[in-house]
């Protein structure tokens, strides 16, 4: 009897359904982004895959009501909406943002919080803890200014060039401890840097002993909705890892953001 032997067809076989799948998931994603009926011909050019593969692709999810065929193309269908409803109401700031913030713990052992928006301030809603006995607590709900520290200054760069002006005012800001910067020039440029990079960095600005790294994180509307924010004593916060760790929570604000439909960069 000719033929692969067992261990090596089932490797093929999970190769072939794992192709099958990533072309159906290609195919759907096409047609969301599109935005507007579309056909066989317009997804294949996006997607990258064989018009006659993506003509069967599209019959099926119409046969299952992915997708709703109309004149001119394929749009979502209702089973597609029923899922982004139901989506929608799962995918919550507090549950979006948990998984998150335990991957930066995980891998830093240091706490991250999620802080939000609200008005002209900044507040910590979400957290999660670092095992060491000596870490950076905040307490959560109590509003701290966007000029101090980079939880507000990472919301800062996220808020568009008028609003970061309108927010700040005249000046100079108040001082919160040695290292706050009060200039409101220093802080609008800053929020410049800071939003090309990507995240914020402070030392000591607006708690003594503490370091913290930021980035802003976005809702479907587009705008800036708060921060992603790692913290560390300064015992333990290394100038060497600053651009790594800068990296990971600028793309842990991008994965929440996406989580809640929003862009994944900010308008600076």
């Amino acid at each position: 009897m000719s033929g692969l032997p067992a261990e090596e067809a089932e490797p093929h076989n999970e190769q072939r359904t794992r192709g099958l799948t990533e072309r159906v998931i290609a195919v759907i994603e096409a047609v969301i982004a599109t935005g507007e009926p579309v056909g066989p011909r317009g997804l294949a050019r996006v997607s990258g895959i064989d018009r006659s593969a993506v003509s069967r692709i599209l019959q099926q999810l119409r046969d299952l009501g992915v997708l709703e065929q109309v004149e001119s193309g394929y749009v979502p269908g209702p089973r597609l909406y029923t899922m982004g409803r139901v989506l929608a109401t799962l995918d919550t700031l507090p549950n979006a943002a948990r998984p998150i913030l335990e991957s930066l713990v995980e891998e830093f052992d240091e706490t991250s919080y999620v802080c939000v928006l609200r008005g002209d301030v900044a507040v910590f809603l979400y957290e999660v803890q670092s095992s060491n006995p000596l870490r950076l607590v905040v307490e959560l709900g109590k509003p701290v200014p966007l000029h101090a520290g980079a939880a507000g200054r990472a919301i800062l760069s996220g808020l568009p060039p008028e609003e970061r002006s309108a927010v700040l005012g005249a000046g100079p800001m108040p001082v919160i401890t040695t290292s706050t910067i009060s200039d409101v020039d220093r802080l609008l440029d800053m929020a410049g840097h800071d939003g090309e990079r990507g995240y914020s960095i402070s030392v000591e600005e607006r708690v003594e002993g503490g370091a913290s790294i930021a980035s802003p994180f976005f809702g479907s509307d587009g705008r800036c909705q708060g921060s992603v924010v790692f913290t560390s004593p300064l015992t333990r916060f290394e100038s060497g890892d600053v651009e790594r760790i800068g990296a990971r929570v600028r793309e842990a604000a991008h994965s929440l953001s996406s989580r809640l439909g929003g862009p994944g960069s900010n308008p600076s």
